[in-house]
């Protein structure tokens, strides 16, 4: 039997690749009429703008972990060890509240977004951006275990 972890990671990934594939395939078929057949095709941008707002918020935190995404340590790594973990808990603790402060927030707009849609292909806007409520609990989850390992024996390699 899979673990949890496993089972997530591949559904995860397998989300990322539809709404990949799905921006990948409205840019083609809007290139395609646009050039190819000299008819623009206005739904194409579109199903793109929904692909790659999927995408950003869906892998940001759920996929990448932190040490992946782009980052600033230039002031960071002069520190030593210790002075990096009480930098890190005060930033994860900060990241932490602050998300938790704009998930009420969050949540009662994409739900006012219920009764919205989109311009042309009449997708529901709660579905287009639904996504950043989910990606606003990983962040919260993810830095109370970020707080929870770097608060454990072991913590140096969570730096």
């Amino acid at each position: 039997m899979q673990s949890f972890q496993t089972v997530w990671k591949r559904f995860s990934e397998s989300v990322a690749v539809v709404a990949f594939a799905l921006m990948f395939a409205g840019f083609v078929i809007g290139v395609g009429g646009r050039y190819v057949f000299n008819t623009p095709v206005a739904w194409s941008n579109e199903v793109c703008a929904i692909g790659f707002v999927w995408i950003v918020f869906w892998t940001s935190d759920i996929l990448l972990k932190e040490r992946q995404h782009i980052v600033f340590d230039v002031i960071y790594n002069v520190f030593p060890p210790r002075a990096r973990r009480v930098l890190a808990l005060f930033i994860t603790l900060s990241m932490a509240i602050l998300f938790l402060a704009a998930l009420p927030g969050s949540i009662d707009y994409t739900w006012f977004l219920r009764t919205r849609y989109t311009s042309l292909l009449r997708v529901p806007m709660i579905l287009v951006f639904g996504c950043f409520v989910i990606f606003v609990v990983a962040v919260i989850v993810n830095s109370f275990i970020r707080i929870w390992q770097l608060l454990r024996p072991g913590w140096e390699e969570h730096l």
